[in-house]
């Protein structure tokens, strides 16, 4: 029996450091992804206490969060980035092209294609779909990138925060002109949708002053003021970001910004007055969407070589594109990006803005019934808030996609160092054997030196003899 006993104790000593490890790998990932809970917190307390965040609400989020809370981002990441980071990326043309004719030209292109074939499909007939849902939907392809969790995801994967802001800035002044007329003109019209009709552009004009007044305040003027401060107080500014953790800060503000974004979907109540299969239907396909877009972005800024280069030998490199100006033939050459601008396309290229879209649904619909007008805003809040959620994920991927390619550099470096002194060790050891065989043949110094003492002898002896 005791021998059972020890075997059956020994059997749960080995199983307890198992438990634990395991329960430390679970809780290392929980803290390390923090931010998928606090994303999770920010849902409930929108859906339990929506008129708490909501614009007009208790904390008068419009102002507090939408101005404060997105302003303290930009103000943080204003001290981190280097200002030389900030010119670099200025006159990137390439990124501009990339990022921007993705987020305002391609995913317009191909949102409007997917409406089109689920109306030929039977969708709106059938009841199934909304006509506001797919109005909606072309709404959230048209409008522009995200304002802060683009720059927040990028900084926590690993990529290039400064390029991330660059087109935040570009983006949203671009797209908040170019918005409106993307609508008018992949809005499809006949039957139902001819009761969804947008007012005139001439009633856009509060709608273009409220934007630009917030991502002057908001983005701008924070930015600027930071970069002013690490420009003239640089050894302050970086005490202070690690002292105080203002990078770990920036991810809380960001929950924020979700909580206010839950509180707007869950209060307008049109999320529970539309039909299930509306709701349904859009939820997953801005799943679906979202991680389409993003690896499109990821293929645009990271070619394969397969596909890289028949396209250069078509263009590029093409007998006509030899004769292009050097600037010119540059821009068409298709090529690898660096893995941390990678990042940040895929980030910003992909996502789209409640700060434009909202607004701008309100400003384009408003002679419309407020229901009619927040079924409309549905899929902008729903793709908004899904594709926060979605990008803390794939910042996981991109971490190890960083970390993979960093830690094969680092194995490749160190092989190479490893057969250099290999082959340094083995030089040493045919130099060290040749010399022994010199010694061995009495052709080294140190054999003749020794040679040499008893011929003296022997000439010292023949001397005094003679």
């Amino acid at each position: 029996m005791s021998e059972s006993a020890e075997a059956h104790e020994g059997i749960e000593a080995k199983e307890h450091p198992m438990i634990l490890h395991v329960a430390k790998r679970v809780l290392g990932f929980i803290w390390n992804n923090w931010l998928v809970l606090g994303f999770g917190i920010a849902c409930v307390l929108g859906y339990f206490f929506p008129h708490v965040a909501a614009r007009g609400g208790i904390i008068r989020s419009e102002y507090s969060i939408l101005y404060g809370g997105i302003g303290l981002i930009f103000f943080i990441n204003g001290m981190q980035l280097s200002p030389e980071k900030l010119k670099e990326h200025v006159t990137n043309w390439r990124l501009h092209i990339v990022v921007q004719g993705i987020n305002l030209v391609l995913i317009p292109v191909i949102q409007v294609a997917i409406v089109h074939i689920v109306i030929a499909a039977g969708g709106m007939s059938s009841g199934t779909v909304d006509a506001s849902i797919l109005v909606g939907m072309v709404v959230v392809s048209c409008i522009p990138t995200t304002v802060a969790s683009n720059v927040v995801m990028t900084r926590n994967a690993g990529g290039d925060e400064a390029a991330a802001i660059i087109e935040v800035v570009i983006g949203n002044v671009i797209g908040s002109l170019l918005s409106p007329w993307l609508i008018y003109g992949f809005l499809p019209s006949g039957g139902e949708f001819d009761s969804l009709k947008p007012a005139k552009a001439n009633t856009l004009g509060p709608m273009y002053a409220n934007v630009m007044q917030q991502l002057g305040l908001s983005v701008l003027l924070p930015l600027v003021v930071g970069q002013g401060l690490r420009w003239t107080f640089p050894k302050q500014v970086m005490w202070t970001l690690r002292t105080f953790y203002l990078a770990q800060f920036c991810s809380v503000l960001l929950m924020l910004v979700a909580w206010s974004t839950f509180s707007g979907a869950f209060q307008t109540g049109a999320l529970t007055a539309l039909p299930k299969s509306s709701v349904i239907f859009n939820v997953f396909m801005n799943i679906a969407e979202y991680i389409l877009f993003t690896a499109i972005c990821f293929w645009i800024a990271s070619p394969p070589d397969v596909l890289s280069r028949p396209i250069n030998a078509a263009v590029a490199d093409s007998r006509l594109g030899s004769h292009l100006p050097e600037t010119i033939r540059r821009a068409v050459t298709v090529k690898k990006m660096p893995k941390e601008l990678v990042v940040a396309v895929c980030f910003c290229g992909a996502a789209k803005t409640t700060s434009v879209g909202i607004p701008l649904t309100a400003a384009m619909w408003s002679q419309l019934d407020n229901f009619t007008i927040s079924s409309i805003q549905v899929p902008v809040l729903l793709y908004t808030v899904e594709q926060v959620f979605i990008a803390q994920f794939f910042t996981i991927f991109f971490r190890w996609w960083l970390h993979r390619t960093t830690k094969g550099a680092l194995d490749a470096e160190s092989a190479m160092t490893r057969e250099q002194e290999n082959r340094t060790d083995e030089g040493q050891g045919d130099s060290v054997d040749a010399s022994e065989r010199i010694r061995g043949h009495g052709f080294g110094t140190n054999a003749s030196a020794m040679d040499e003492k008893p011929m003296i002898h022997i000439i010292e002896k023949i001397s005094i003899n003679a």
